[in-house]
């Protein structure tokens, strides 16, 4: 959970201040921004081809009861991101935590 913190709160990437790498981690929910779906079916098209890329983006529904839907799930926050081109700048336990 340290580790996840780290990526939470922002780390130096090379671009001259910290960035928050992942979303929120003490979450349970299910919910993905539109914008982030939006940015990774780009990625998916763009770099793997529309054959990969379902019609929809999915959705889904939590089955826990309570669950935290103030947060959206937790997730990389640009797949534009890539974990090599970050391994430079992270610890081994953090770049692990991203591969």
């Amino acid at each position: 959970m340290a580790i996840a913190q780290q990526l939470y709160e922002g780390m130096d990437v090379g671009n001259g201040g910290a960035v928050g790498l992942i979303t929120y981690m003490r979450t349970d929910s299910t919910n993905v921004a539109e914008q982030a779906q939006a940015e990774a079916r780009s990625f998916i098209a763009e770099r793997y081809g529309q054959t990969f890329l379902p019609k929809e983006a999915p959705t889904y529904k939590t089955k826990a009861r309570g669950a935290q839907e103030a947060h959206e799930a937790i997730r990389p926050t640009s797949v534009l991101r890539q974990p090599v081109a970050l391994k430079e700048y992270l610890s081994r336990d953090q770049f692990g935590f991203t591969s």
